[in-house]
């Protein structure tokens, strides 16, 4: 305390006074660096100044204690928890590995016995935990170290081999085994009897990946070694090409090949403890080159990997196609148990299905060099029709042509006995036979005029499935008849007919006239739609051969491809397909909280800055709106919102906004009757009108989107929605969280609301939040109870070990803390967004900081699957960008282009459910610069400060708009020059504008 702090790097000092400091000198002076350095704990500089102060006798007593002070600042506990380390063990995993729940956990180190004592997310290398050896027999072993993620992997197995020796070594009995058997003995990945998983490698070199993997059967093991080899609570997998071994044979090899990731085995043997971290479901049945496209972009693998990823899921699909087919697995999941306790391994690996040797011996890496290079799908885009897709590898078809008779290039007998020949020019089948489609916009040659009609049938549009019931139906013995599918069948060809005069007609309508129409026949699609699953639900009883679920399917298949076709048919120049509009309204700056607020009015005109170098405004297929219209305004206000939010609600925060001043700010707008709850949220005069125009927006963007005016909308709105629920804070949320009108949770009402009420009369809605918080504004609106018009999902930060366990009920508010809190005490807005309560939601915690991997992981193995299940006739994207890492609430590690891919990923699932109707509303994201410079600029700067770069937004910033930020707030804005909310928006406009095309042109 008594020395002054150093002004320049410490190694400088050292250097340039080396000769004149001797070493206690140079301890001194690297104490007092560290002593002043910004950000060391009290309790350190408490330790680092008794040891430099204490009262000693000679030098050698005062190096002893040097260095007992430098031990105990490694192992302190108060040191540690104000370091930022969890010392408290989580009762549920969460996170990479476990997280906190891994914390007195014992693992072997350096031959060593060692417990951990700690965790932490550090921003450069991800989860760490601080483990302490476990045998002491002097201070000098008070010794701690870190361990990342595949370190601490390597210690828990090496703790389990360990441990499983020593307990066979006497002879324990299975009843007194590892209690953590059984808290996995029932664990089984969904999909685990097809054998196909993802398993997050042991090598380091994987990166903790998630990769395709087998799951060996308990067989394949013998039973022998299973014993001597395997534990209760571990798995044997078999790695599906790779990429970390060829990274290895390169360098061993010293190998200067392009692509080293592509030489290593195409297959390797791994064994992995069974948890639900490090074992996932394979999302896959079929192999989009899209989907795996956007799901290697998340993985922040070299794109040099992505051939050898191809190759996995290649691989993966193709035996899971051939297990579900061809391999019969009757065995349930308690008899699994039961099988799993007599062979001491685990139940998966007794699930698994046994593939047949020949199978497991097909020369792989032959057929996968026939395949198409990746290169080759860079110009097919999924865009060209809806079930485009490669075709799997026929393991079947394989292995038949290595029998006789196909063995010696004969077919089987035929019909009158003799061996049939295979033609000269036929290729060998290794694909296996799928329905083919050809894009209807590429065409030889003009179309014949007799063709017209053919292009207009009800085959067309309707699956081969459909067509054949409506025949059935029209039979006079048939029952199908009497209950509903000719009338199907008229609803459709009715709906077909309209279209086709709609089209001949169209280019001699007004452009007014031809919006109309457009809108008109398009709602028209999706009315029919909805009445026609009405019909199927009520009133059609399918023979016992149909599935009802199915044909629902192909029912609503069937009407968008009608919706394709007139949004292809009748678009023209800047309406219809390949359109995007941002809209925005300058009302919505009207709201102005407190100086030093995340929420900050400059963030609107960043967002439009980020919109317009995406080309909003510039390009003329994507429009920059700048204004709603005042009927949109009187929708929101007299239909909509009074929906979404309780009339009490309502007039609390218009009369708490109507006695501000017109000359005051950040005035409290969401504290209760006690006062409490308003810190984050406030605002101004103009703060009601704002929101009201920032749900306008919304619904004007259904309009558009609905109605075929473009493909896809971004709303530039202000104040952020998706924490104001029905009520003032809820679902016992601590404050509003900066929302005050829920704009996301209004448009889904807006959407689902009848025609004869105002609305577009659609059947499902699905909000995707990606936020970094929790949306309990948009949940507690539209899912508090289970309504099958909407399905809301949210991928966020937190977890039950952030968050606590507390009841439901409790009135404990210790863990439930303002937007931007990241301690351990919990996240922002508490617990509600940690399991979902029914299946109208999907809440998908990511633990303390939101990562590439987890956010990629979830939208493929959880999000899409969900989603599609849905089949949604509109998606909303409740659009935060508070995730990026340079965020100021530092509780992302996402980029902008990750932002990009998420909002792609949106798109191509709202392309297969709904043809593409997709819209976004801005929330979160606090990542923008300093936009004026400092008010009182003809003072000199403090001692440490230093004069910051301004964030020039030219026209699109107000004349009238001031940005005073503090310099603490300022510094960490500072980075955001970089890369911030502005690249956000951009890459998610440009996103959208890569997906606004939709359908094929026939």
């Amino acid at each position: 305390p008594n020395t002054s702090a150093i002004k320049c790097p410490f190694f400088e000092v050292a250097s340039k006074n080396s000769p004149d400091i001797n070493g206690p000198r140079l301890i001194r002076l690297l104490f007092s660096y560290v002593y002043h350095m910004k950000g060391t704990p009290p309790m350190v500089q408490k330790i680092l100044a008794y040891s430099l102060q204490k009262p000693v006798v000679g030098v050698e007593e005062r190096i002893d204690l040097i260095f007992d002070s430098v031990k105990r600042i490694s192992y302190d506990p108060l040191v540690l928890q104000q370091d930022g380390w969890i010392l408290e063990k989580a009762e549920n995993p969460a996170g990479a590995l476990g997280g906190a729940h891994l914390i007195g956990r014992r693992i072997m180190w350096q031959r060593n016995e060692a417990i951990v004592i700690g965790y932490t997310v550090d921003d450069t290398y991800g989860a760490l935990w601080k483990a302490m050896w476990a045998i002491v027999d002097s201070k000098d072993d008070l010794d701690t170290f870190d361990l990342e993620a595949s370190e601490m992997k390597l210690g828990m197995s090496k703790w389990n081999t360990r441990n499983a020796k020593k307990t066979k070594s006497t002879n324990t009995t299975a009843q007194g085994g590892s209690t953590r058997f059984a808290s996995t003995a029932k664990f089984a990945v969904d999909g685990i009897e097809k054998g196909i998983i993802l398993a997050v490698p042991t090598n380091k070199g994987s990166r903790g990946v998630p990769w395709p993997a087998r799951v060996m059967h308990v067989s394949e093991m013998g039973i022998g070694s299973a014993r001597r080899n395997s534990s209760k609570n571990q798995i044997q997998v078999v790695f599906l090409a790779p990429f970390w071994n060829g990274q290895e044979t390169s360098k061993a090899a010293n190998s200067t090949s392009k692509d080293p990731y592509s030489l290593g085995p195409l297959f390797e043997l791994d064994t992995i403890e069974v948890s639900e971290f490090n074992l996932q479901k394979y999302p896959f049945n079929t192999l989009s080159m899209e989907q795996v496209r956007n799901n290697f972009s998340f993985m922040g693998l070299p794109k040099a990997v992505f051939s050898r990823y191809l190759d996995s899921h290649r691989i993966a699909v193709a035996l899971k196609m051939f297990a579900a087919k061809h391999i019969a697995n009757n065995l349930s999941r308690d008899d699994a148990l039961t099988s799993a306790q007599l062979l001491d391994t685990h139940a998966m690996s007794a699930l698994t299905p046994m593939f047949p040797p020949e199978v497991l011996n097909i020369p792989y890496s032959f057929i996968l060099g026939k395949l198409p290079h990746p290169s080759e799908h860079a110009s097919v885009s999924v865009f060209d029709d809806e079930d485009l897709s490669e075709e799997t590898i026929d393991l079947k078809s394989i292995t038949n042509g290595m029998t006789p008779p196909l063995c010696f290039g004969r077919k089987k007998y035929n019909d009158e006995g003799r061996v049939q020949t295979p033609d000269a020019n036929t290729k060998a089948i290794l694909l296996s036979p799928t329905k083919q489609f050809t894009p209807h916009n590429v065409t030889d040659s003009p179309r014949k005029e007799e063709d017209k009609d053919a292009i207009w049938s009800v085959n067309l549009f309707a699956s081969e499935l459909l067509v054949t019931l409506f025949q059935v139906s029209k039979s006079a013995d048939s029952d199908l008849a009497v209950n509903g599918m000719v009338y199907l069948d008229q609803l459709l060809t009715s709906l077909i007919f309209q279209l086709r005069r709609l089209s001949e007609e169209y280019n001699t309508l007004r452009e007014d006239e031809q919006i109309q129409q457009l809108k008109r026949i398009l709602c028209q699609c999706l009315l029919v739609k909805g009445h026609g699953e009405d019909s199927l639900e009520c009133n059609i009883t399918l023979p016992k051969s149909y599935s009802k679920a199915i044909v629902k399917v192909e029912w609503r298949k069937a009407c968008e491809r009608v919706y394709k076709r007139a949004i292809n048919k009748l678009s023209v120049a800047g309406i219809g397909n390949g359109n995007t509009s941002v809209i925005t309204d300058s009302r919505c700056n009207g709201h102005i909280g407190h100086s030093g607020a995340f929420e900050r009015p400059v963030r609107l005109p960043a967002a439009i800055k980020g919109a317009k170098l995406a080309g909003a405004g510039s390009d003329p297929n994507i429009h920059l709106i700048t204004t709603v219209e005042d009927h949109y305004l009187e929708i929101a206000e007299e239909a909509i919102i009074p929906k979404a939010h309780q009339a009490s609600y309502l007039k609390r925060l218009k009369s708490r906004i109507a006695s501000i001043p017109a000359d005051e700010t950040g005035v409290p707008l969401s504290e209760d009757s006690e006062g409490e709850g308003g810190d984050d949220t406030k605002g101004s005069r103009g703060s009601y009108t704002a929101a009201t125009v920032g749900v306008a927006a919304a619904l004007k963007a259904c309009d558009m989107v609905v109605g075929g005016k473009c493909v896809n909308v971004f709303c530039a709105i202000r104040p952020p929605g998706h924490h104001a629920g029905r009520e003032l804070r809820p679902m016992k949320a601590v404050s509003n969280g900066f929302c005050l009108l829920n704009a996301a949770a209004c448009a889904a009402f807006y959407a689902v609301t009848s025609p004869s009420q105002g609305g577009l009369g659609l059947r499902r809605v699905c909000v995707i939040d990606f936020d970094v918080h929790h949306g309990n504004g948009t949940q507690d609106i539209l899912c508090s109870t289970y309504d099958p018009r909407f399905l809301y999902v949210s991928l966020h930060a937190g977890g039950a070990d952030i968050n606590g366990y507390d009841d439901e009920d409790s009135e404990d508010e210790s863990r439930r803390l303002k937007p931007g809190s990241k301690t351990t005490e919990g996240i922002f807005p508490g617990r509600c967004g940690d399991s979902s309560p029914h299946t109208g939601v999907l809440n998908i915690p990511l633990g303390q900081r939101v990562t590439t991997v987890d956010i990629g992981t979830a939208l493929v193995s959880q999000v899409t699957p969900r989603v599609e299940e849905f089949s949604p006739d509109l998606i909303i994207l409740s659009a935060g960008f508070d995730a990026h890492v340079n965020d100021p609430l530092g509780m992302g590690g996402l980029s902008a282009k990750d932002f990009g891919t998420l909002t792609e990923v949106a798109c191509k699932i709202a392309y297969r459910t709904c043809s593409g109707r997709i819209l976004s509303v801005l929330e979160g994201g606090y990542g923008v610069p300093c936009c004026r410079p400092r008010d009182d600029l003809f003072l000199p700067l403090s001692e440490g400060e230093q004069e910051l770069k301004v964030l020039h937004l030219g026209s699109d910033l107000p004349d009238s708009m001031v940005d005073q930020v503090p310099y603490s707030f300022r510094q960490k804005l500072d980075k955001c020059h970089a890369e911030g909310f502005l690249e956000c928006v951009k890459e998610h406009v440009k996103s959208f504008v890569k997906c606004n095309k939709r359908g094929a042109n026939f």
